[in-house]
């Protein structure tokens, strides 16, 4: 984990990011032993790199600290990486978006395609609607504008 929370202060001093308080939680209670999860809370006051345009810094900076971190690592290993609660507040927003266009489908009984999200984004989606018995899901278009389509179950 200490090489991890190197790994971020390095990419945050190159970036000149001066302030950042950053937490690192190893899940260890899953019952796959071959799986890693890591999650990382970071806060800052500078922040303008990573949470812009739908935060694609966010994700680059995910990207970039699971090559670099676990490169090594025989196995699956999740990483999400949060900054000043980016992400919470984001699936609340997609939690609540989920439950307003399962109701409108099941109104309109016409299918409603999302706007282009990122595909962690698209996940929480799919998974939030899965337990839904009449709503169907699915992945259309090529990156970056693929976005899901929900309708009624045939």
């Amino acid at each position: 984990m200490e090489k991890i929370k190197k790994i971020i202060e390095e990419i945050f001093q190159i970036m000149g990011v001066e302030e950042a308080n950053i937490k690192i939680k190893k899940d260890n209670s899953l019952k796959d032993r071959e799986l890693l999860m890591v999650n990382i809370e970071i806060n800052s006051k500078d922040v303008r790199y990573f949470l812009n345009e739908n935060a694609i810094g966010l994700s680059a900076l995910q990207h970039l600290v699971r090559v670099l971190a676990f490169k090594d690592i025989v196995g699956q290993v999740y990483l999400l990486i949060d900054i000043n609660n980016y992400r919470k507040e984001r699936e609340r927003f997609l939690s609540e978006l989920a439950v307003k266009v399962a109701q409108r489908v099941r109104r309109t009984k016409k299918p409603l395609t999302l706007e282009p999200m990122s595909a962690y984004e698209r996940r929480f989606i799919h998974l939030k609607l899965a337990e839904q018995p009449d709503i169907v899901t699915e992945s259309i278009g090529e990156e970056p504008e693929r976005r899901i389509v929900v309708r009624l179950y045939p």
